[in-house]
């Protein structure tokens, strides 16, 4: 077998191989057709055609009629036992048997397979440095076919397109007997990211493109970063669907924009579900495309057993290529938890802005805001005030782009909610909180083999802590630990069990999870998650919180699914400082959720 590219879309043939190529493609447009033909012997397709030995060959219906004929279609009733032989081994080596047999008698065509080949050895010429094709899985001991060679083929582009090569030529070829493997690739050279070529637009101006960019203009060529742009446009609903063409002369790197328009109004629904709020709903409106500048509006509605909250809002950017926006936006909620329920409603004014790093995203939200909150049950005010927010975030484009499938990067998000006496408020408050989470792919392997993830948080609410017992202080600027999101050996929300809630808050939670290694993509995963709390504003009671618990994940067709147990523990440093916890086993499953 063997597969060679040339640049970076075309596959070169030559003439001697034109009939081989014809075959192969026609295999691969049957392969689309996988289903197997009705209650008909495995060993014997038709009576023209015979499979020896105890092996089980299942064709698919468009397989036995390439091979067997089919009376019914003018010029494909009778089919020369070469022709036959010609498909038949194309499909078996689809299959792994390299090297079959055949017999061909007065009326029958004995097809002998043969034993499956697999991969002995991978050996790889002409890779530069920096790229180890040691550390590409799923290769070696694994059965030998076109497409694992293709397969093969892609990982190793996609490893020198995300290091600059942007149009590497690598030949495959693969030995039916030895079973091995060989790559002779030639990298080119290293390319960076200058002019792109934009798809112009009658409803939105080019420069609009800019805002979406996860690169800068010098920086080293990574076809990951032209995927990550891509996927932010089409997620904002900009256009259905936007990709990138990539190529190479002695000019320079050419990339050119291509776009697929769709409606301006988008409208979603996601269904999930997990074992703290059941059912889980969310309904989104969206239309990216208001005015030439590309202005967008957005509705949100969102519904669990514990919560329902509705949002709008509408992003005024002040030039088309600016990233610069105002966001007026309009929230309502419900909460309801064992120890209060509480509606909430706010109206903001958020100027906001992004811009990139080499290898991350900036993102800042700043505004005024006027609240209001009711408690219906528990601990907490009735009233209206006005608030100052911020949002700061520092987002990894490798965590941004592998978000389906965490391997790699990280985020750190800073947030502050104030109130000052005296300007539209009876108290002054300021709550104040960081967090984060981090992956790492261990070894490098791809797949990979082991990902290990942390996640981080860390607030406070400054504020005098009597106002905490008359009820002044809002839910919002109050805490509580326990659930998926932290402490995973508590109950969710139930750390405190009453309704005063915390003032401070620390937590860490390590996970080590497998990888793409174990059979249809169940992945295990054991974790330890700890964490302290105090009642004042930056004073922590000495007991720790800690919870260790395994699970699995499974990257199913519809969604992740994960399902955890986790046994909760106290450290009690000091017997006489309250106890916020009680020791418990909490399973946990979801659908839709990541770590």
């Amino acid at each position: 077998m063997r597969a060679s590219r040339d640049n970076c879309y075309m596959r070169p043939t030559d003439n001697a191989n034109v009939r081989v190529v014809l075959i192969t493609l026609l295999v691969v447009l049957i392969a689309a057709y996988t289903v197997p033909a009705r209650a008909v012997d495995s060993s014997r397709p038709c009576p023209r055609i015979q499979f020896a030995g105890k092996k089980k060959i299942d064709l698919t219906a468009m397989e036995i009629r390439l091979v067997c004929g089919d009376p019914d279609t003018e010029g494909w009733g009778h089919i020369p036992f070469n022709q036959a032989e010609n498909f038949l081994r194309a499909f078996l080596q689809q299959r792994g048997y390299q090297e079959p047999g055949f017999e061909a008698g007065h009326d029958v065509l004995t097809v002998y397979p043969g034993g499956k080949t697999r991969v002995s050895a991978f050996t790889v010429t002409g890779m530069p440095p920096g790229i180890e094709p040691r550390k590409l899985r799923k290769i070696r001991r694994q059965v030998l076919t076109p497409r694992l060679l293709d397969t093969a083929q892609t990982v190793l582009q996609s490893a020198l397109r995300n290091r600059g090569y942007a149009c590497p030529v690598i030949e495959m070829r693969g030995n039916g007997t030895t079973g091995e493997v060989s790559a002779d690739v030639r990298p080119g050279a290293v390319y960076r990211f200058d002019h792109i070529s934009a798809k112009k637009s009658a409803e939105v101006d080019t420069d609009i493109f800019y805002r979406y960019e996860a690169f800068r203009r010098g920086q080293r060529f990574d076809s990951r970063l032209l995927d990550l742009t891509a996927q932010r446009a089409m997620s904002d609903s900009l256009f259905l669907n936007v990709y990138f063409e990539v190529g190479c002369s002695t000019g320079g790197l050419i990339i050119t924009e291509r776009v697929v328009a769709g409606k301006p109004q988008v409208y979603r629904l996601g269904l999930g579900f997990d074992t703290e709020g059941l059912l889980i709903g969310r309904a989104r409106w969206q239309n990216s495309r208001i005015g030439a500048r590309g202005n967008s509006m957005e509705v949100t509605l969102y519904s669990s057993y514990r919560g329902q909250s509705a949002s709008a809002d509408y992003r005024y950017f002040m030039a088309p290529a600016s990233r610069l926006f105002l966001m007026p936006k309009l929230t309502f909620g419900r909460q309801n938890e064992p120890q209060y329920e509480s509606l909430h409603s706010e109206l903001a004014l958020l100027p906001g802005t992004s811009w990139e790093a080499k290898s991350r995203r900036v993102e800042l939200l700043a505004g005024p805001a006027l609240e209001y909150t009711h408690t219906s049950r528990g601990l907490g005010p009735d009233n209206t005030y006005a608030a100052f927010q911020t949002q700061l975030e520092f987002r990894d484009h490798l965590f941004e782009y592998y978000a389906g499938d965490p391997r790699a990067g990280g985020r750190i998000a800073f947030r502050s909610q104030s109130r000052v006496a005296g300007i539209y408020s009876g108290i002054t408050a300021h709550l104040l909180s960081l967090k984060g989470e981090h992956v790492w792919n261990l070894g490098g392997y791809e797949p990979p083999a082991l990902v290990l993830a942390t996640r981080y948080l860390g607030q406070t609410t400054l504020v005098r802590k009597s106002l905490l017992a008359a009820g002044e202080i809002p839910l919002d600027m109050r805490f509580f630990l326990g659930g998926d999101s932290n402490l995973r050996g508590g109950g969710l929300n139930k750390i405190p069990a009453d309704a005063a809630g915390l003032l401070t808050t620390i937590y860490d939670g390590v996970e080590l999870r497998m990888g793409d290694v174990l059979p249809h993509g169940l992945q295990p995963l054991i974790f330890l998650d700890a964490a302290m709390a105090g009642r004042s504003c930056f004073k922590l009671d000495p007991n720790v919180y800690w919870s260790p618990g395994f699970g699995f994940r499974w990257n199913s067709p519809v969604g992740s699914v994960r399902a955890t147990l986790a046994r909760g523990f106290v450290w009690r440093r000091n017997p006489a400082a309250e106890v916020l916890l009680v020791p418990q086993w909490r399973f946990f499953l979801s659908l839709g959720t990541e770590f």
